[in-house]
């Protein structure tokens, strides 16, 4: 958890992110077969090709190939239309918390990581 005098970074949850999606994914000759969209905060060194993160421009240009040719992957997923459905995303999570109310109740750790699903499966009842 970050406070005020720590700041932390996208980047550093990164590859503990891979790792916990990485059972939902295929696996295609022991590597994974799927890809990671990720916003520009997840710019680091360890984006791999598998990974679709908008590089930063530092002073405006990219001036790496392997940035370049990030770029360019992500400006034909934008085309594709595989970026620019976040809206969707954070309109659910708007309309549950309008509902269901923002406010995690559970005292316990385990009825804490609960609470979101048991509301998630709510809204899709009500809806």
């Amino acid at each position: 958890m970050a406070s005020a005098h720590h700041v932390v970074h996208d980047t550093s949850f990164l590859v503990p992110l891979k790792l916990r999606v990485a059972r939902y994914g295929k696996q295609k000759n022991g590597k994974r077969d799927w890809l990671l969209l990720a916003d520009a905060g997840f710019d680091s060194p360890k984006v791999t090709d598998r990974d679709l993160a908008p590089p930063i421009r530092r002073g405006g240009k990219l001036v790496d190939p392997d940035r370049k040719a990030r770029a360019d992957l992500v400006s034909q997923a934008r085309l594709d239309g595989l970026f620019g459905q976040r809206w969707k995303c954070e309109t659910v999570h708007s309309v549950i918390k309008r509902v269901f109310g923002d406010a995690i109740r559970s005292r316990s750790w385990r009825l804490q990581r609960h609470e979101p699903m048991f509301k998630a499966l709510l809204y899709n009842i009500h809806r």
